[in-house]
């Protein structure tokens, strides 16, 4: 792309050298007409009004595409930073592993009309055959759904045109086998929490979640750390992250308290980390907390816990200044007992 850009930019430099060497001819002959006193108004006037009018934006027009044909030059020569979709280490590796590897999920959306909820996926309810239909031909074959199969059939048998009758599709393919995932709308019930009896508010932090439990009149009734394992695999952190959700939805969930977080803006952090050391950017992107967060609020949301948002301005500052000496804590956990008592004083008002 660039050296075609250089080409048609020589081209143009090119064209307009040789108006500009036209111009400047036609002016010499204008001095010389000038020295042998034939110079006329007329002739003035078209020197001044348009002979040198047309050389100045000559040779701008050139000085611009010159400075435009360096700095492609430019490009050209260093190293550009490049991105495969499908990994790099892949497409050096085998071809066709890179090809399987990029193409192995495909997910097909819902569709609300017809008997079966989707356009290429036929449910049969009754012995858990799963038919896609293909532009060649049907395959069929058995699938077992685990959770929430009562409710994926119930979506099926729906009438025609129902709200939530759609289910969507996705697919991955391990070679051996696949892995079909269903996806449907849940209905979500009222939550069951409430801020009457206090609230349960987390601190995520890079290594560890700082949890403080208050009791209705906003006193400290119980701290507790969950520690993150960083230098764990992608699959094994994951897992962790899923069992603290789990965790903290239970101490929610017996204790009938609500669950506060902070109400963190992702953009915003994005575009601070451009002003940050590389190292500390390095450790911030390794620190999931949207993804903890998430997980966190989806537990907590399928097992009826309320989860209130505060603001995340000066929570870490507040705690330090205000309660680490007063408590006697560290001040994550007194970052957690502030995002707790924004909870509580929402609920005051």
């Amino acid at each position: 792309m660039i050296k075609t850009r250089i080409k048609k930019i020589n081209k143009k430099i090119k064209k307009n050298e040789n108006q500009l060497k036209k111009a400047l001819m036609e002016k010499e002959k204008m001095i010389n007409r000038s020295k042998k006193k034939k110079y006329t108004e007329e002739d003035y006037l078209y020197e001044v009004q348009v002979l040198d009018p047309n050389i100045k934006r000559l040779k701008s027009i050139i000085r611009n595409l010159k400075f435009r044909r360096n700095r492609n030059e430019f490009k050209l020569k260093r190293k550009m930073p490049s991105v495969c979709f499908g990994g790099k280490k892949n497409l050096r590796s085998d071809l066709e592993t890179f090809r399987f590897k990029r193409s192995r999920r495909m997910l097909i959306p819902g569709r609300r009309q017809g008997k079966y909820s989707n356009n290429l996926f036929k449910l049969n309810v009754d012995n858990d055959m799963l038919t896609y239909r293909s532009t060649q031909k049907d395959i069929v074959f058995k699938v077992q759904f685990h959770k929430y199969k009562d409710e994926l059939y119930a979506r099926v048998n729906e009438k025609h045109n129902s709200p939530d009758k759609a289910v969507a599709y996705e697919l991955m393919d391990y070679g051996e086998y696949f892995i079909v995932k269903a996806i449907f709308e849940k209905h979500m019930n009222l939550p069951k929490t409430d801020t009457l009896y206090g609230a349960i508010g987390i601190d995520i932090n890079v290594d560890h979640i700082a949890l403080c439990e208050t009791n209705m009149d906003g006193n400290i009734v119980l701290i507790k750390k969950y520690p993150i394992h960083k230098e764990n695999t992608k699959n094994k952190r994951n897992e962790e992250l899923y069992q603290l959700a789990i965790e903290i939805m239970e101490q929610c969930k017996s204790k009938k308290k609500s669950l506060v977080v902070e109400d963190l803006n992702f953009k915003q952090l994005k575009t601070r980390m451009l002003y940050r050391p590389k190292k500390q950017n390095k450790t911030l992107s390794s620190f999931a907390y949207k993804k903890i967060l998430e997980k966190v609020e989806r537990k907590c949301l399928m097992n009826e816990v309320d989860v209130i948002k505060v603001d995340p301005r000066n929570t870490s500052k507040i705690g330090k200044e205000k309660y680490t000496k007063i408590k006697g804590l560290s001040v994550h956990y007194c970052a957690a007992y502030v995002i707790n008592r924004e909870a509580w004083d929402l609920w005051i008002k």
